[in-house]
């Protein structure tokens, strides 16, 4: 149920950059609108493992800056050792 929130909050998250619109969504992923707009809508919760792939990777595009700042402050956090 998570993993299917995830990917709809992603698509949402995408349209609201107004880099991408349903269309453009749909043909980054080779998919059709109506598949991007039924996972946006949360009508479809199912989508393939190839297509959740392509909205995080089309994500990971449109908003670059969030995932570099993700990586800069993993990779400043000090790294605990296990004793």
């Amino acid at each position: 149920m998570l993993e299917n929130k995830f990917i709809r909050c992603l698509i949402n998250d995408i349209l609201s950059t107004e880099e991408y619109n349903l269309s453009g969504i749909a043909f980054y992923t080779g998919s059709t609108e109506d598949v991007i707009f039924e996972l946006a809508s949360g009508c479809n919760t199912n989508p393939t493992f190839l297509l959740s792939r392509k909205i995080i990777e089309l994500h990971r595009l449109v908003r670059a800056r969030l995932y570099d700042e993700i990586i800069k402050k993993i990779t400043k956090e000090p790294r605990s050792t296990l004793a």
